[in-house]
């Protein structure tokens, strides 16, 4: 646990306390010593393809910390990077992208946003490294020019079994997406978002960075999700719910 030394007294005695003047910009420091120089988030390893999985000539797939399961499909232009496995049965749709470094950044523009204030230790734009993975299931199908970002820490990004991603969906860090889920075109799940099994997120839908959708649930198009679903719900664009 890392905080500043003024409320310690109020924290009581715990295994584990630092102290920083700065208690975020420290933690991210010991997360990028770990990323960089310790397998600390990541063992590498030559890349596994399984044999009866067929890559298009244009496509790309990384040398290493990738495994792709039998039968799965890459298309021409498809792009997986590094830490990503790829379950069975799987076919990656033309010009997506899996593994790609997701959108993580110290400044003051982010502290205002969070805090209403500046950050007087911040200086400049730092880039925070995503040190996770991307974890695809079995007979999953990503389409044409949709983007799975891998994970910030170690738990990784994950796309549930039979679910299925259209056209032009943003998928952030560290999302977890359940079974069956279908997610259309335009959609975009925002950074640590937990998607249940069996939903449907309709065209241009968006959920907001940490929001729960339930089991079975319905968001409707161009929805705006702020904040959690419930099992068995639907929500609409403006936010009304639907008896079900």
């Amino acid at each position: 646990m890392l905080s500043p030394i003024e409320l310690v007294s109020k924290i009581g005695a715990t295994a584990g306390l630092a102290t920083a003047a700065d208690p975020e910009r420290a933690f991210y420091r010991v997360h990028e010593y770990l990323a960089r120089e310790t397998n600390f988030y990541w063992r590498d390893f030559a890349s596994e393809i399984d044999p009866s999985a067929r890559i298009h000539p244009r496509a790309f797939v990384a040398e290493r910390g990738v495994r792709v399961g039998p039968r799965v499909v890459i298309e021409a232009n498809a792009t997986v990077l590094e830490r990503v496995s790829i379950g069975a049965d799987t076919i990656v749709r033309a010009g997506a992208v899996l593994g790609a470094e997701g959108f993580e950044f110290k400044a003051r523009a982010v502290h205002q946003h969070r805090w209403g204030k500046e950050a007087e230790t911040i200086d400049g734009v730092q880039a925070i490294t995503h040190a996770g993975s991307v974890v695809v299931g079995a007979r999953v199908e990503i389409q044409a020019n949709s983007v799975v970002d891998r994970a910030l820490f170690r738990r990784p990004t994950r796309i549930g079994n039979e679910s299925k991603i259209d056209n032009l969906v943003h998928i952030a860090h560290s999302v977890e997406i359940g079974e069956r889920c279908l997610i259309v075109a335009g959609a975009i799940i925002a950074g640590s978002a937990s998607i249940g099994d069996d939903v449907w997120i309709g065209p241009g839908a968006v959920v907001s960075s940490g929001v729960r959708v339930g089991d079975r649930a319905s968001v409707v198009l161009g929805t705006r999700v702020v904040r959690d679903v419930a099992a068995d719900s639907r929500v609409s664009g403006d936010l009304r719910v639907f008896p079900t």
